[in-house]
């Protein structure tokens, strides 16, 4: 189990096969409790806090397949001035706990986004609490220790990079979901505790109560996980089995320009289908590129060279500048014109090899 869901799917056995049976109830559940998400819109925002409105949102959201479950200690006193502050597991946090609570609370969720609930917080945040407890010194603060549950079918409540509109979908789609809140007892502040310590020991008291481990992990560290995981999903991918003509392309650039890895030619040969164009990309920089270490030529026993001729095509073209510019624009200039050699190079290479007569190149 991780502190992250990278699936929506969460067990992956038989029970799968029950999904089958289930998907025509869930669509119609689905239809069904679209037109009461919008009356628990409507009662949410325009009823004001009364006990009649709690009751109507308990209905609204049985119907909508929300459990909630409180679990409240004795000496546990709703404060006017409390803040409540919680760990953070779904996108729907914030509106359950809203939707309990008797008079307007302030809820905090100081890991700053959500994790699966089942293996440890992230590293609380103190931004929030310092600005509240400059107005505040005491900071009354009720601590929750929130589980979030889905029974069947095993779908994730939220995962690693869920929108929110597929959170909502397997929300309305799903039998239920459940929502068990426990109210901690209530903390304040002490005189010249600093806040890091106030805010780590709240952070130890719902750990503690929730059966997890605290991390070091923070949100910022999610947002790389994130990132990683789009990135590897973006990732082009070659394909192994490559067509012959494509690969026999392929392989002609290759020897062109033996320090290209193959797989970069392959992608760009596939987009322009064009020898010349994928040699020209890759020459002028288009197409970005890591060079792998070419193979040292095996020296092999050769008869005596032919006299070499004069013409154009004999006598390779000097690839080097000539001479440092001292100026930008000279020094442009000579990176222009040692890419256009390089590439009239490789063509001469390329026509020399197959042999063929080019106007222009090497004729």
């Amino acid at each position: 189990m991780t502190i992250f869901l990278k699936f929506s799917i969460t067990q992956w056995d038989w029970t799968l096969l029950l999904l089958l049976f289930y998907t025509p109830i869930g669509i119609v559940l689905l239809l069904i409790r679209v037109f009461a998400l919008i009356q628990f819109y409507i009662i949410f925002v325009y009823i004001p806090f009364h006990p009649i409105r709690r009751y109507l949102l308990r209905i609204c959201g049985s119907v909508l397949g929300v459990v909630i479950n409180e679990n409240r200690p004795s000496k546990s006193i709703e404060q006017e001035t409390s803040v409540w502050v919680s760990n953070h597991c779904s996108p729907f946090d914030w509106i359950v706990l809203q939707g309990v609570a008797k008079t307007p609370k302030s809820v905090i969720f100081p890991e700053g986004d959500t994790t699966s609930g089942k293996t440890g917080l992230l590293k609380f945040q103190l931004r929030v609490l310092e600005q509240l407890k400059q107005n505040s010194p005491s900071l009354a603060i009720q601590p929750i220790a929130l589980k979030v549950s889905r029974p069947f079918p095993f779908f994730s409540v939220t995962n690693l990079d869920s929108s929110v509109w597929s959170d909502i979908f397997f929300l309305l789609f799903s039998p239920c979901t459940i929502f068990n809140i426990r109210f901690l007892e209530p903390t304040q502040c002490r005189e010249d505790e600093e806040v890091s310590s106030y805010v780590g020991r709240i952070e130890t008291t719902i750990a503690q109560a929730l059966g997890i481990s605290m991390t070091s992990f923070t949100v910022k560290d999610k947002e790389e996980l994130v990132k990683r995981k789009r990135v590897d999903v973006q990732r082009p991918v070659i394909v192994r089995r490559v067509n012959g003509r494509l690969q026999a392309m392929a392989s002609q650039v290759k020897e062109v320009l033996p320090h290209v890895p193959m797989a970069t030619i392959i992608g760009d040969l596939s987009r322009t289908n064009s020898i010349n164009a994928t040699v020209a990309n890759l020459v002028e920089g288009v197409v970005p590129f890591t060079p792998e270490p070419v193979p040292a030529p095996v020296p092999t026993a050769t008869a005596p060279a032919a006299p070499i001729s004069s013409g154009p095509s004999c006598a390779p073209s000097q690839i080097s500048a000539s001479s440092f510019g001292k100026s930008v624009l000279e020094r442009g200039l000579s990176l222009q014109e040692r890419k256009q050699r390089l590439l009239q190079e490789a063509r001469r290479r390329y026509c020399d090899k197959h042999g063929l007569q080019l106007v222009g190149i090497n004729c």
